[in-house]
C-alpha cells in the first residue's frame, strides 16, 4: 500500500507541472497554462489508465497499462506543443512559433512525464511480476 500511495503522489507531482504557463508570447498577458492538456479527452483517458495501473495487481497488465498511460500523456502534451496556437494566433500549424513561444515550463512538463516513467521503469524491472502480492 505504501508503494501503490508513493507511486501515485510521484504521478501527482508530475501532473502538477500542468498548472505552470506552458505557452504564451508575453509573460502574464498572453499565457496558455498546461490545463490546457485537460480539453483533450486522450490525454485524461491515458491519466485514468495510468492510476488504474497503479492500483491493480495484474503485474505485466499493470505495468502496460502504466506505459501506455504515460506514454499516452506524453504524446499529447507534444500534439498541444504542436497545435495549441492553430485555433488562438496563427490559423495555421507554424512550427517555428510552436518554438517561440513556449515557456521553458513545458519543457519541465515534459522532463517530469520521462522521469516518471523511467521511475516506474526501474520499479518494475526490480520485482518479479509473477507474484500475486501486493506490489505496488
Amino acid at each position: 500500500m505504501k508503494r501503490k500511495l508513493l507511486m501515485t503522489v510521484i504521478f501527482i507531482i508530475s501532473l502538477s507541472t500542468m498548472l505552470m504557463d506552458w505557452f504564451g508570447g508575453q509573460r502574464g498577458v498572453q499565457d496558455i497554462s498546461g490545463l490546457i492538456l485537460l480539453n483533450n479527452p486522450i490525454a485524461v483517458a491515458c491519466m485514468i489508465l495510468t492510476l488504474i495501473g497503479i492500483w491493480t495487481h495484474y503485474g505485466e497488465t499493470s505495468y502496460m497499462l502504466i506505459y501506455v498511460g504515460l506514454t499516452g500523456i506524453m504524446t499529447m502534451e507534444i500534439y498541444e506543443f504542436l497545435t495549441w496556437h492553430i485555433l488562438t494566433i496563427s490559423g495555421s500549424f507554424n512550427l517555428a512559433l510552436s518554438f517561440d513561444w513556449c515557456n521553458p515550463e513545458f519543457y519541465i512538463a515534459v522532463m517530469s512525464m520521462i522521469a516518471t516513467l523511467l521511475i516506474y521503469r526501474y520499479y518494475f524491472q526490480k520485482m518479479d511480476l509473477t507474484k500475486s502480492q501486493d506490489y505496488v
